[in-house]
């Protein structure tokens, strides 16, 4: 399985609450950054939500460090790991996994 596939697009309406709820717990000096975050790529699994951040569609990939580990919960009540990597500048990934290796996350988990 490849890292990434390529998905140039804007952010969804879900994903920019998911992130404001987030930033704003976490993180809130990046909650401003969110308008201007584009989608690269995703995940190379092609089924989860996983997303990688570009400042424009033309953004390489920047591998981050891990900025915020974090849960959720999956609608089947499930533990969701929830990783925002970054520099210092701005995130540059949202990653989803599941905790116990069980679960297929295909959807935004609920923040716990």
């Amino acid at each position: 399985m490849n890292y990434s596939i390529s998905d140039k697009r804007e952010l969804t309406k879900s994903e920019i609450e998911f992130l404001t709820c987030l930033f704003g717990k976490e993180k809130s000096e990046w909650t401003n950054l969110i308008g201007n975050l584009k989608v690269i790529a995703r995940c190379g699994c092609a089924k989860c939500p996983t997303i990688i951040f570009g400042e424009t569609f033309d953004s390489e990939i920047q591998k981050g460090r891990l900025i915020i580990d974090y849960v959720g919960k999956g609608k089947n009540g499930e533990k969701i790991g929830i990783s925002v990597f970054g520099t210092e500048q701005m995130p540059t990934e949202l990653e989803f996994y599941s905790i116990d290796g069980e679960s297929d996350i295909i959807d935004l988990p609920q923040i716990i």
